[in-house]
């Protein structure tokens, strides 16, 4: 469900920039790797195993309708914030935080 919980973090930094005065702001572009997700998330379809989360689906539509975010698919091996979620390979952990923009403390500070 990190795709619902990707939409309420976007949801609420907009809302926070606005207050800020920051109203003129494109939509935010969810990267998701879960092709299921994002075909629930588009066309909802109703069955024992979607009931339970058709609520969380229902609001990440309205977030799309309204503009408040876009989402767009990438595949697994090219999703960069697994680094902070899974324990990954050492190649395919440093090109992650290469990408990121991630580097050692002792790297950064040295003398």
């Amino acid at each position: 469900m990190g795709l619902a919980e990707a939409t309420k973090e976007a949801s609420y930094l907009r809302s926070f920039l606005i207050e800020l005065g920051l109203d003129n702001l494109s939509s935010v572009v969810v990267y998701e790797d879960n092709l299921g997700a994002l075909k629930l998330a588009a066309n909802p379809t109703f069955h024992n195993k979607s009931k339970h989360i058709d609520i969380k689906y229902h609001f990440i539509r309205d977030a799309v309708k309204e503009k408040i975010l876009s989402l767009s698919h990438v595949s697994s091996a090219e999703m960069v914030a697994d680094v902070l979620t899974k324990g990954l390979p050492g190649s395919r952990h440093q090109r992650c935080v290469r990408e990121l923009g991630l580097c050692r403390a002792a790297e950064t500070y040295r003398d």
